[in-house]
């Protein structure tokens, strides 16, 4: 089609509609930007791991795939249409105002079809329900480019409202006065390395007329990483860096948050107004800069014997997550597990320094486990919140989710408190109890957590059922008291009859680990309906197959975690010698954490929003996973609030939007996994099979040419899947029958003769 700009101004009408319905081979275009409210990120390249734009672009639920690379949608905000450049290639768009985007399901004229690479197709979305883009999202990607650029690279970069008719429009070359005081704080700090390196980056250390420091960011332990006035250049990774890419990476903080940093101590000329954050400037007055004293602080959290900021911390503290080893791109995390509040970081990083194979999102999740037995029985809301949660993890079998449980296991040790450390599960109802009343407050780190639940669902294993139950107790009585079952004592004699004990406030963090096959294939009606599975937290990693890391790493755990660990338990409150020896059948001694009024508006809108979600997915019986949303979100505020300060009393708005965002998230995407996950009968699990193959074909071998180049292009011969489902071709029929017309693979013809699949 021609002129399809005009449709960025009108609909089209019904008699062009009726006109493309003539037309049986078109595809389909997206235009992007104010008429759709979409904007999308198109990747058109392909990465081996995960290189500098992928660790910036946000997570959404929708991304879809043509020959390579992929495009991301988000909601439009006025962000406008433009593109990178490095060394004359494209390395991304933003399509907004003025551009499309082909959809999936259309053909490419050089032959590859348009497939989405997530489970959420767009047309499935409001615009409103995907997320937006950072407001300094552009500035971001020129400032991670910038060091790879030449001048021409910078020619496309310029926001444009539309895109040009042809390739010889006039493009305005220009910087921004954002990207132009970038550049300039980024020379100028190379200039003068001495006035920022010392002060903002730990491990830095003199080398000849440079600095040499350690790429911690990956995980390194030599200091190759060289800062010198020619550039700054890791020789590990054998890329290169801009000061402020630098500062960033050191300390894992926001673009915006490294350049203040960095601007307190480099002077640069000619600051524009509307990009100068309060503290520019203060360098010459201030004996220690905000924004330097505010990063120095999220290592050295507020604790009295923390380490003096003003002295160089050990790397070990400092270490951001790693990024994958490999080969196949990571996706990009969301915010909150790249940036969790306080402690709840320093913990994952560190989780991830000591890991074999890298999980961030299994390393968040543990953190949150040991900040929640840590609280465990002490502090209480005024909404009657206490901070016991369940998590399950769940990663690829050999992927290192078992790390994140170890490491939480030798912090408690070395912190001094093995006591709140449970088993490695429960074999029964009377097993849970006994646990409790040995120790009301403890962690239950189970490996295979998805074998439990498998067992606890088998015919005659009603003492896995009653575990289960009694876990679902549990979690409920945090706030009262848990009482053994009755028994007859009727023929007994009145020396032999006892008295049932109680626990007081039973707080069990749960911290389950299983791989997907094993958790999906198990999760059965009654084990959504009794509650168990919406009392937890399951957090899947989106992680790939990774190389295991043989470097090795030292396991000691940094003085300022344990620290932090000592000043959040109860013997660590000042209140009495005794208050934290209460036991199972004593109330405990509580503390107040109050969530502050200015929260109640949030906690509302979020319940209103659930309850809406409910409603929608009731008819399917699976609204009884959101239940316990709100109540999980209320208890995670309070552990970020501790996790921020160790003194803090007052949970705020900050506080709960991260606790609501994250729950939400996992919730939502639990959500989804268990409407299309989720067998019911054996048919299902066929079709769950099917589908696997269908999405894994690019992985998979053949010995016949013709079928192997067609797998290679993405497409799924029948003749191959039928010799991989091995099953008869009349079995085979009915299931893809089925999956096409639920629309989750598409039927092709490849060079006129193949029928093929592409799941959609």
């Amino acid at each position: 089609m021609s002129d399809w700009e005009r449709y960025f101004q009108r609909m089209p009408t019904e008699l062009e509609l009726e006109e493309w319905d003539k037309w049986p081979d078109a595809g389909i275009g997206l235009l992007c930007g104010k008429q759709s409210r979409i904007v999308a990120l198109d990747r058109d390249y392909d990465t081996k791991g995960t290189d500098a734009l992928d660790r910036i672009i946000p997570w959404t639920p929708v991304r879809k795939r043509g020959a390579k690379g992929y495009t991301a949608f988000f909601r439009y905000s006025g962000e406008p249409s433009c593109s990178f450049n490095i060394g004359g290639a494209r390395v991304l768009d933003v399509l907004s105002d003025g551009r499309q985007t082909l959809m999936p399901g259309t053909r490419h004229p050089d032959g590859h079809t348009y497939v989405y690479l997530t489970e959420d197709m767009l047309e499935e979305y409001e615009a409103d329900d995907l997320p937006v883009l950072p407001p300094d999202f552009l500035q971001r990607v020129q400032a991670t480019i910038a060091p790879y650029q030449t001048e021409a690279d910078t020619k496309y970069q310029s926001r444009r409202a539309t895109a040009p008719r042809d390739s010889t429009d006039r493009i305005n070359t220009n910087l921004s006065a954002a990207a132009e005081f970038y550049s300039k704080l980024n020379q100028q700090a190379l200039a003068n390395p001495d006035l920022w390196v010392p002060r903002l980056i730990p491990t830095a250390r003199r080398h000849g007329d440079g600095y040499r420091c350690i790429a911690i960011w990956r995980g390194a332990k030599n200091p190759n990483v060289g800062v010198h006035p020619s550039g700054i250049f890791d020789f590990g990774g054998n890329y290169g860096m801009t000061a402020i890419d630098l500062v960033m990476n050191s300390h894992q903080v926001p673009f915006a948050r490294a350049v203040d940093a960095l601007a307190e101590l480099v002077p640069v000329e000619g600051l524009p107004d509307f990009i100068v954050p309060e503290t520019f400037g203060s360098a010459a007055k201030a004996p220690q800069p905000v924004a330097v004293q505010n990063i120095m602080e999220q290592a050295a959290p507020d604790i009295s014997r923390a380490p003096d900021i003003s002295k160089p911390a050990p790397a070990v503290e400092q270490i951001l997550l790693p990024p994958t080893t490999s080969e196949d791109a990571a996706p990009a995390l969301p915010p909150f597990v790249v940036n969790p509040p306080g402690m709840l970081g320093e913990l994952a990083r560190w989780i991830n320094a000591t890991a074999p194979k890298s999980q961030p999102e299994l390393a968040v999740a543990a953190a949150i486990a040991l900040g929640s037995v840590l609280m465990a029985r002490t502090y209480v809301s005024q909404f009657n919140n206490f901070t016991s949660l369940y998590f399950i993890l769940v990663a690829k079998s050999t992927e290192g989710k078992e790390h994140p449980q170890a490491a939480i296991q030798h912090v408690l040790t070395e912190a001094g408190f093995p006591e709140l450390i449970g088993g490695s599960g429960y074999t029964s109802a009377g097993a849970v109890f006994s646990q409790l009343l040995q120790a009301p407050a403890h962690l239950a780190t189970i490996d295979e957590i998805g074998k439990m639940l498998k067992l606890s669902r088998a015919k005659g294993n009603s003492h896995g059922e009653a575990a289960i139950d009694k876990l679902v107790e549990a979690y409920g009585r945090v706030n009262g008291i848990m009482r053994p079952p009755t028994y007859s004592q009727m023929t007994l004699r009145q020396d032999q009859q006892v008295q049932a004990r109680v626990v007081y406030n039973p707080a069990i963090t749960l911290l389950g680990a299983t791989t997907g096959n094993t958790f999906y294939s198990n999760l059965t009606d009654d084990l959504i309906k009794d509650g168990f599975l919406g009392r937890c937290i399951v957090v899947e990693s989106t992680q790939p197959r990774q190389l295991i890391n043989l470097k090795g790493r030292a396991a000691e755990v940094p003085f300022h975690i344990l620290e932090w660990c000592r000043l959040v338990h109860i013997s660590g409150q000042n209140l009495g010698d005794l208050a934290g020896a209460t036991g199972a059948d004593t109330k405990p001694t509580t503390i107040p954490l109050t969530f502050d009024d200015a929260c109640e508006p949030l906690i509302q809108a979020f319940e209103r929003k659930l309850n809406a979600l409910k409603d929608k997915h009731e008819h399917e019986g699976v609204d009884v996973l959101l239940g316990r949303t709100l109540e999980k979100s209320l208890r995670l505020a309070m552990i970020a609030c501790k996790a921020e300060k160790a003194s803090n009393t007052v949970i705020t708005t900050q506080h709960l939007k991260w606790a609501i965002e994250y729950v939400q998230h996992y919730d939502t995407r639990l959500l989804d996994a268990v409407t299309h996950s989720r067998t019911v009968n054996d048919f299902d699990e066929q079709m769950q099979r099917m589908i696997g193959y269908i999405k894994s074909v690019r992985k998979l071998t053949d010995s016949e040419p013709g079928r192997a180049s067609l797998m290679a292009q993405g497409f799924m011969p029948r003749s191959k899947l039928l010799k991989l489902m091995k099953c008869k071709a009349k079995a085979l029929t009915e299931l893809v029958d089925t999956a096409i017309e639920s629309k989750l693979i598409t039927k092709t013809i490849e060079n006129g003769l193949v029928e093929c699949y592409v799941a959609a």
